[in-house]
Order: C-alpha cells, then structure tokens, then sequence
C-alpha cells in the first residue's frame, strides 16, 4: 500500500466534493433554518453521502460487469466528466454537473434538503461517484480498507466545514471562496486528464 496513493486519492475526492464551494450553496439552501437545524442537514447529508460512496466503492466492479463496461471506458467517461466540472471550477460557474438552476430553485421550496439534493447529487454527485469506482478497483483488500478510511476521513471534513460554513464564507468572502476553488479546479483537471491518459493506454 502506498502512503501516494492515499493522499492523491484523498485530494481526488476532496476536489471533486468541493465542500469549499458547497458552502455558500449550503447557506442559500438553509437559509430559513437555525444555527442548530443547519448541523442536523449537514450531518445526514454527510451521513448520505458517506453510505452512497461506500456502497458504489465496494461494489461499483459488479455495476461496471453487469452493463458489460470495461474499467478502461470508465476512466476515459470519468475523466472526461472531472475536466468538466475542472473547467467550469476554473471559470468561476456553478457547477452543472450537480445541481442545475432549475434544481436549485426548486429545493428552496424542500422542507428537509439534507438527503436530496445536498446528500445526493450535490456531495455525492457524478464525480464523486465516478472517482470512488475507479478508486475502489485496486485487487489489494488492505488498500481498499485504506481507501474506505480516506472516503470517511473526507466526509468528516467536509462536514465539519459545512457546520463552520457561516464563519469560513464570512472570513473568505466570495471572492475568496472563487480563490480555492479555482485552485481546486486546476488540481481537478490535472487528476483528470491522468484519468483519462490511463485509460487510453490501457485501450491501446
């Protein structure tokens, strides 16, 4: 198992999460809710998305088996979708991959965001999901058990920086926040076309 491989799995996932940038989205979808209701939505929505990126990096191989999808096809459609997400980090947009403004809007009128759309898609969303399958191919049980360590250890900090997200977004601004994030994207982009390079020469 090597130490590399947990930390640039760590920074894959984090990148893809964003929970930097998810902040201000977390505010605007808790806006009507108290200091105390908002931790409640962040925990289940970290709890959500914990289970959901388990389930697919444990078993993620068998969805690939059962639709007949090589490994190798996978990395290349994944990668494609993290430069995606990369490009629009980069460029200072909303990411589309994850919430679209139509459904932004309508989960203002949610009672309880916490599950959908905060749980799932926005933390984990397609490129979360996509990152954990890749991940969770490695043949070595160790490592996938290190792997499992680094999935939670990613979704502690993220819940912890939604639970302080009032203070982060009030001491970074929004222009600060675009800062990271587009620090973020640059990384993004960079595991993606590795992403996307393996595939292709494990193709040909």
């Amino acid at each position: 198992m090597e130490i590399s491989l947990l930390f640039k799995s760590f920074i894959a996932l984090f990148t893809i999460i964003d929970p930097i940038a998810g902040a201000p989205f977390f505010l605007s979808i808790t806006s009507g809710y108290s200091e105390k209701e908002r931790q409640r939505i962040a925990l289940k929505a970290c709890v959500t998305a914990l289970i959901t990126l388990l389930l697919f990096f444990w078993l993620g191989k068998y969805i690939l088996i059962l639709f007949q999808i090589s490994l190798s096809s996978f990395r290349i459609a994944g990668g494609t979708l993290l430069f995606i997400t990369a490009l629009e980090m980069l460029f200072g947009k909303t990411t589309q991959v994850k919430t679209s403004e139509q459904e932004t809007t309508q989960v203002r009128e949610l009672e309880d965001p916490s599950v959908v759309p905060l749980g799932i898609p926005y933390l984990a969303g397609p490129g979360a999901i996509t990152t954990t399958i890749i991940l969770g191919e490695t043949p070595d049980l160790t490592t996938k058990l290190a792997l499992s360590g680094v999935i939670f250890l990613v979704i502690v900090i993220t819940y912890l920086i939604l639970k302080a997200s009032t203070q982060i977004f009030k001491h970074l601004g929004e222009l600060g926040t675009k800062a990271v994030v587009r620090i973020l994207g640059l990384i993004l982009a960079s595991i993606a076309i590795e992403y996307i390079l393996k595939g292709l020469k494990e193709v040909f």
